[in-house]
C-alpha cells in the first residue's frame, strides 16, 4: 500500500527513542482465541465493474466484507498498536493522510507475528480466492489509519483497547479535519491488501472505503462490526477511506500481500508513494529490488522445472513460441523495475504513468546489441 515508514526526518515525539515504557502484557497469539475466520460471500471482478487490470492479474477486485478477528482479537491489537511508545515513535501525518501509525513492525511485534501466522495468511488467501503472501515492506504490515477528532493527535492517546462504545445520537464532535477524508483517492504501491475495522460500527455512519468505478460511480464497502475485513486489488483499483460519523472513532488496519504463483502480475508492486520526505527510501528501495529479484528468481526456477518435466515427453522440441514470450517478459520485468527505482520520483509520485513513458525506456531494449557480441 505504500505506507510511510518513519524516515529519519518523521516526526517522532522527542526522547521516544531512548524513554522508558512499561511493558505490556501480551499473550501469544493463539488462532482459538484471535482469529473468527468466516469467508465472504462473494468477490467482485474488474470484468463485471467494467474496470480494466494487467493481463496477468486475477480477475478479483475486492470481496464482500467479512469477518475475520473476534473482539479478543481486536482487543490485542489495539493493545499492541495503541500504547504510548508505538504513538510517540510511529503517529504521524503525510501527504495523504493526516493520522497513520506505519513503520511499527519492530515495536508492535505481535500485531506483526499475526499477520505472518500460517492460519492468517491460510484465511486471508482464501477470502481472497488466490494464495498470497505478505509483501513484508516496512509500513506495509499492520499500517493503521486514524480519524482525528476535535482532540487532534492528542486525542489518539486516550484511544483504548476496547473500542469505544456507539453513540446514542448523531451529534457530531466538531474538527478542523471534518473536511477531509482518513485517506484520500488514490492507488496501492502494492498487488493486494487486507483492509481490518478497528472499531465499532453499530451507528457510524460513512467510513466506508468507497472504490471508484470507470463511470464515475462510487461502491462502498464496510465491515458490519470490528474485525471485519475486506481484501482488495488496491494496486489496479482507485479507493479511499471515507470519514465517519457518530461514531466516537474510526481505525483501521491495513496489510499489503503479493501472489505467491511468481507468473501473476507484480507490476502494481512499485514505487509509486515511496518519498524521502515521508519514507526511509533506502531501505524500501532494498527491499524493492529484492522483491523484485526473488520474483524473478522464482520464475526462473518455475521455467527450469517446466523444461525438465518436458524432457520427459514425448514432445521435447524447444519452440520459439514459448520461450521468447517469456524471455521479453522477464526484460520488462527488469526494466519496469528499473523504472521504478530511477525514474518514479519525484515526476510520476502517487501519479499513473503514461504508457508511452514506459514505451520510451523499455524500447532500448530492442535496439541494444547484445553484451555477447564482438564490439
Amino acid at each position: 500500500m505504500a505506507q510511510v515508514s518513519n524516515p529519519p526526518n518523521a516526526p517522532v515525539i522527542d526522547g521516544a527513542e531512548n524513554a522508558y515504557y512499561e511493558p505490556v502484557e501480551m499473550p501469544p497469539f493463539n488462532p482459538k482465541l484471535h482469529l473468527a475466520f468466516e469467508p465472504p460471500t462473494a468477490r467482485h471482478s474488474f470484468t463485471e465493474l467494467g474496470l480494466s487490470k494487467p493481463a496477468s492479474a486475477p480477475d478479483i477486485c475486492f470481496s464482500e466484507p467479512f469477518q475475520l478477528f473476534p473482539e479478543e482479537g481486536i482487543r490485542m491489537i489495539r493493545r499492541d498498536l495503541l500504547r504510548p511508545e508505538v504513538l510517540d515513535k510511529h503517529f504521524m501525518a503525510w501527504d495523504r493522510a493526516p493520522g497513520v501509525i506505519s513503520g511499527a513492525e519492530q515495536t508492535a511485534t505481535w500485531t506483526k507475528d499475526l499477520w505472518y501466522h500460517p492460519e492468517v495468511i491460510r484465511c486471508v488467501s482464501e477470502a481472497f480466492g488466490v494464495p498470497l503472501k505478505p509483501l513484508g515492506r516496512l509500513g506495509e504490515v499492520g499500517y493503521v489509519n486514524v480519524q482525528l477528532g476535535a482532540k487532534g493527535k492528542e486525542g489518539v492517546y486516550e484511544l483504548k483497547e476496547t473500542p469505544s462504545p456507539p453513540l446514542r445520537a448523531a451529534e457530531p464532535d466538531p474538527s478542523q479535519y471534518d473536511d477531509g477524508m482518513i485517506d484520500s483517492w488514490h492507488r496501492d504501491s502494492t498487488q493486494v491488501v487486507c483492509v481490518v475495522m478497528l472499531s465499532d460500527t453499530s451507528t457510524m455512519v460513512g467510513g466506508e472505503t468507497a472504490i471508484r468505478l470507470g463511470d464515475g460511480r462510487i461502491l462502498k464497502a464496510r465491515g458490519g462490526k470490528a474485525g471485519s475485513a475486506v481484501m482488495m486489488q488496491g494496486g489496479n483499483t482507485v479507493h479511499a477511506a471515507l470519514r465517519a460519523t457518530n461514531a466516537a472513532e474510526r481505525i483501521s488496519m491495513v496489510t499489503s500481500y503479493s501472489f505467491v504463483d511468481p507468473n501473476l502480475d507484480d507490476s502494481r508492486t512499485s514505487l509509486r508513494s515511496i518519498s524521502p520526505k515521508t519514507h526511509d527510501k533506502q531501505v524500501i528501495d532494498e527491499h524493492f529490488l529484492l522483491h523484485k529479484l526473488a520474483k524473478l528468481k522464482e520464475r526462473v526456477e518455475k521455467a527450469m522445472a517446466d523444461v525438465e518435466v518436458k524432457k520427459k515427453g514425448d514432445d521435447r522440441e524447444i519452440k520459439r513460441e514459448e520461450v521468447e514470450p517469456w524471455v521479453e517478459e522477464q526484460i520488462t520485468f527488469l526494466k519496469q523495475t528499473s523504472w521504478e527505482l530511477f525514474e518514479r520520483y519525484p515526476k510520476y509520485l502517487y501519479k499513473d504513468v503514461p504508457e508511452e513513458e514506459i514505451r520510451d525506456y523499455l524500447s532500448p531494449v530492442n535496439r541494444q546489441s547484445p553484451s555477447f557480441l564482438p564490439k
